[in-house]
Order: C-alpha cells, then sequence, then structure tokens
C-alpha cells in the first residue's frame, strides 16, 4: 500500500495468520450474493476469495504483481477480477462497490485522506466500508524494534505528516464522516503461533516485505544482529510458553463505516 514492495520476500507466511481476520471481515460485512465487493489491498486474496465464496462478485485491487499472480492462480472458476491499483487510486467507477473491504491493508495507504476520500468515491450511496487495523500491544512492540532502528539509522524519526492513528475511533469517524459515513468499531482478538522466537523472526520479520525493505539499511549499519538480539529476547521472555513454542495475543479493531 505504499512504495514497499509487498510482492517482495514472502508475505503467505504472514497472509496464513491473518485469515481468521478475514474471515471476521467478510462476515461482518453481511455479504449477499450478486454484491460488487472490492478488497482493497488484497494481499494473496483472503478476503476476496473468502467474499468470492459467498457468490458476490469481487475485484480484487493489489498494487503487488507477484500477489496479483497469486490470487489469479487461486481464483479457479470465482467470479472475481485481479487488477492493479492503490487504496488512493483504485481503478474503479465512481458508485460502483457495494462493499469496500481492506484488511490490515489500507493502514498503510501513504496519504489516508485520499485513501479514505477514494473509498467514498467508489462506494454506492448505501454501500459500507469495512477496515481491519493493530491495536497498540504485542505486534506494535515488535515492530516497534525493528521500526526503533530504522529510524535512527535513516534520521526519519518524525512522524509522516498526514498519518492517522487507524485503530482510533473518533479518528475514523471523523475522517469518514466528511463522506457522509458512520462509523461503528468492535476490538476483536487474533492469536499467531510459531514453533520457536527464532522461527518467528525468520518467517513474520526477516522474510516479510517490510523486513526485506529494510534489513539492507541495518545490516550496512551494523545493527542487524542487536535487533534480531532484541526481538529474539523480547518473544522468548514475554510470549514463549515453557515448551517453546510462540503465542503471540494480540487484538486488533474492526471498522464499519455506512452511510
Amino acid at each position: 500500500m505504499s512504495q514497499i514492495d509487498w510482492g517482495a520476500g514472502s508475505y503467505e507466511t504472514t497472509a496464513a495468520d491473518l485469515l481468521p481476520a478475514a474471515r471476521e471481515l467478510v462476515a461482518a460485512a453481511r455479504i449477499q450474493p450478486g454484491e460488487q465487493v472490492v478488497d482493497v489491498g488484497a494481499g494473496t486474496g483472503n478476503v476476496a476469495l473468502v467474499a468470492a465464496d459467498l457468490g458476490a462478485r469481487v475485484t480484487a485491487v493489489e498494487p503487488a504483481a507477484r500477489l496479483r499472480e497469486v490470487i489469479s492462480e487461486s481464483a479457479g472458476s470465482r467470479d472475481l477480477t485481479v487488477v492493479d491499483g492503490t487504496a488512493a487510486s483504485l481503478p474503479l467507477a465512481d458508485g460502483s462497490a457495494d462493499v469496500i473491504l481492506s484488511n490490515f491493508a489500507v493502514i498503510f495507504a501513504p496519504d489516508p485522506r485520499a485513501a479514505i476520500a477514494e473509498f467514498a468515491r467508489v462506494a454506492t450511496p448505501a454501500g459500507r466500508i469495512l477496515l481491519t487495523s493493530w491495536l497498540p500491544g504485542v505486534m506494535g512492540k515488535i515492530v516497534g524494534i525493528v521500526a526503533k532502528a530504522v529510524n535512527e539509522v535513516t534520521g526519519s524519526g518524525k512522524a509522516m505528516e498526514g498519518q492517522i492513528d487507524w485503530h482510533d475511533p473518533k479518528s475514523l469517524s471523523d475522517l469518514f464522516g466528511e463522506h457522509g459515513f458512520e462509523v461503528s468499531t468492535t476490538v476483536k482478538d487474533l492469536s499467531v503461533t510459531t514453533t520457536s522466537p527464532e522461527d518467528y523472526w525468520e518467517t513474520r520479520i526477516a522474510n516479510h516485505p517490510l523486513g526485506v525493505a529494510t534489513f539492507p539499511l541495518l545490516k550496512k549499519a551494523g545493527r542487524l544482529e542487536e535487533v534480531r538480539t532484541q526481538t529474539l529476547d523480547a518473544i522468548s521472555k514475554d510470549w514463549t510458553t515453557p515448551a517453546g513454542e510462540v503465542r503471540l495475543p494480540a487484538q486488533y479493531l474492526l471498522a464499519i463505516a455506512t452511510r
């Protein structure tokens, strides 16, 4: 959803972790057969595929070429179209979507206000928009270790202008309200498990698109091993069972915007 190449590395592992949230998102949308559904930042197609299985006519919008291929290969005979696009530039007509969904994707949009305006443009007058975003907690702590080091290395510690707290119901209500939407929110739980802290590092961080994009900077600055050690120590201390299994209890916000 930003300048990160989400097709780099292996997003598939993370996508599998997020599948329960994708199912919750689609269920909350109360999709009816024949409705036009748009999945923004579709990734490997979790949301798009589940929605299509309900009889919806689905358009999966994904900027990463490799991930578009993954979705197309999984689509089979479903009524599912895969297109190139971003949250702030959807290749869709005004008022053409009954439902717009985004599972932990629009939260990476460089210009949140432009993305929300684009969602409002594409939604039908009675359309609904649903998205998920991480609440502060486990995921933020783990990602924060890497982000802090990257900010120190690049000198980009200041918050980007125009960014919003996607997990803040008031912020969402204010911004969607400018387009005539009312927002309701629910807090949901999502547990991520792996065989060990080392496995989590390799499969969810080092080979994640964000890791692929930032680790060369950390390695060049001589900070990568330090970040790895800090991350493994945090996971081992707080979220690893006596048997060595990692269990991360995360929470996220499910937001529904309707006119």
